[in-house]
């Protein structure tokens, strides 16, 4: 092996060396990496909250591929000495090492997951774990280990094939967790090579842009959809407005270039020249009049199908990457909470069930649909939020518990979606901005009821909060007022669907 070269440790005060991370953000967006090293008091912070379960679950993951590997030596030093002690291992004959570290003098730094030398071909093999149950394009995870492989090279290491490791999404818990059926391994060698000349390519010029000290003043996500934006984007475009031409529904390529390049930025400033989606010019033309439009003879017949009693439902659930619960998958969404309003006729008494599981020590499905089978009759629609959702957890416990599977078979063939109507445009106002959330679409359908002031906002931290209450992570007061925090934003999920049906019912 060449040696390694040496590091200017003005890399170091000057924030211009690339990590992984840091190439990553340069794909996502170069203004952005620049932005994050050196004026990171602009970036807004991830929900940190959710940001450090999801850094915890990968920690996690990482340690148990690591099982696949008992002879692995760990590199557990940072920078220099991280690369000092990568050297000396492979001085001394390691096979297998953990957080193998490259710190090269052109300022790339890079950790492998797994670093395993292969006998026969006289070669360095990459192992990246990942968390996910796939190789995500939107996730860049074949850029990711071409990073490392340019990386490695440059340090003068010879590097053979690339593998992706990832959970295995057909495995199922029986009895202890198992790393050899737990993880799947990919050889990406082929498609890593592929794009290894333009990945070598992009890393010099994020290293030449770290360089520059002029801040950007704009961003290239401007011809991106909202969805792919960078988290400066705001920042480096504040002539956008909050809702915009990027808020149009699947707006992208030709015709968002063109209202870009024209620098029109507001939805009502859109002009008829402009080719739309009959989806996307109704957007246009609500928010140019600033009035709802309603298809209220369409409305009224889709709700008049509807068969009382209605039921509205909505789970919430927890899905981890390592099933902690016996016959279950990675990241297998496990209910553990619903409310249930339900409408037994026209003009009849509201009624509510829920059910809450605060024990966690064993899977709570099959209490949750003791109950459920008693509360939801054989006729009426159950109404639910995005169907595919709901739908999908009752197929999950169907195969799992199928004591269970004609009760949720049945379910699955009575539920009414209410998101299409909006979804479906029957109902258009410029106040949803483009979108369909129940988030969006309630405090302008009935204002008086919002998630704003909720302890519990989202799906994902009801799902952390509970598990933390249900594990012992936090006190048993903290426990009891996460209770009433999970009671009270599932109840309304279900009492927010209750509200706009009667809004709908009196368009």
């Amino acid at each position: 092996m060449a040696s390694v070269y040496a590091c200017d440790n003005d890399y170091m005060t000057k924030k211009a060396y690339l990590s992984k991370s840091d190439f990553l953000k340069y794909l996502v967006c170069p203004q952005y990496l620049w932005l994050y090293k050196f004026k990171r008091e602009v970036v807004p912070p991830d929900d940190d909250f959710v940001a450090k379960q999801r850094m915890k679950q990968g920690n996690e993951v990482e340690e148990w591929a690591r099982k696949l590997y008992p002879d692995g030596k760990m590199v557990d030093e940072k920078f220099d000495e991280a690369r000092t002690q990568t050297e000396k291992l492979v001085a001394d004959g390691a096979k297998t090492i953990f957080q193998a570290t490259v710190f090269t003098d052109s300022g790339l730094l890079v950790k492998a997951d797994v670093f395993n030398f292969d006998e026969k071909s006289k070669s360095w093999e990459i192992r990246e774990v990942k968390s996910s149950t796939k190789i995500k394009k939107d996730r860049f995870h074949i850029e990711d280990v071409a990073f490392q492989k340019a990386a490695f090279e440059s340090a003068g290491y010879k590097i053979g094939k690339t593998y992706l490791v990832h959970l295995d999404k057909t495995y199922s818990r029986h009895g202890e967790l198992s790393p050899r059926g737990l993880f799947e391994e990919e050889d990406v060698s082929e498609q890593v090579d592929k794009i290894s000349p333009q990945i070598k390519t992009m890393a010099d010029d994020a290293l030449k842009m770290l360089k520059g000290t002029e801040e950007p003043k704009t961003c290239s996500c401007r011809l991106k959809s909202k969805t792919k934006h960078c988290p400066t984007f705001s920042y480096l475009n504040p002539d956008i407005p909050e809702y915009s031409v990027f808020n149009i529904a699947r707006i992208a390529g030709k015709n968002l270039a063109l209202l870009v390049d024209s620098e029109v930025y507001n939805v009502d400033e859109v002009s008829e020249d402009i080719k739309l989606s009959p989806i996307q010019r109704n957007q246009v033309n609500a928010a140019k009049t600033k009035q709802p439009i309603i298809d209220g003879g369409e409305i009224a017949k889709v709700l008049d199908e509807l068969e009382f009693p209605l039921y509205f439902l909505d789970y919430e659930t927890l899905n981890l990457a390592l099933p902690i619960y016996q016959g279950h998958k990675p990241y297998q969404h496990v209910p553990f909470q619903y409310s249930l309003h339900v409408l037994p006729d026209h003009n009849a008494e509201l009624e509510h069930y829920e059910f809450l599981d605060r024990v966690g020590k064993q899977p709570p499905e099959p209490e949750l649909l003791e109950n459920l089978t008693k509360q939801i009759g054989k006729t009426g629609n159950v109404i639910v939020w995005n169907k595919s959702f709901e739908i999908g957890r009752n197929k999950d416990m169907a195969e799992t518990y199928s004591q269970y599977a004609n009760f949720l078979n049945d379910l699955n063939d009575r539920v009414f979606d209410l998101m299409e109507v909006f979804s479906k445009q029957l109902f258009i106002h410029p106040g949803f901005m483009g979108s369909s959330s129940i988030k969006k679409v309630l405090p302008v359908m009935v204002p008086e009821f919002s998630y704003k002031e909720m302890d519990i906002q989202s799906g994902d931290v009801a799902a952390i909060r509970w598990y933390d209450a249900t594990s012992g992570n936090v006190s048993k007061s903290q426990a009891e007022k996460t209770f009433d925090s999970l009671i009270k934003y599932c109840g309304l999920d279900t009492l927010a669907m209750v509200k706009i049906y009667e809004a709908l019912k009196a368009v």
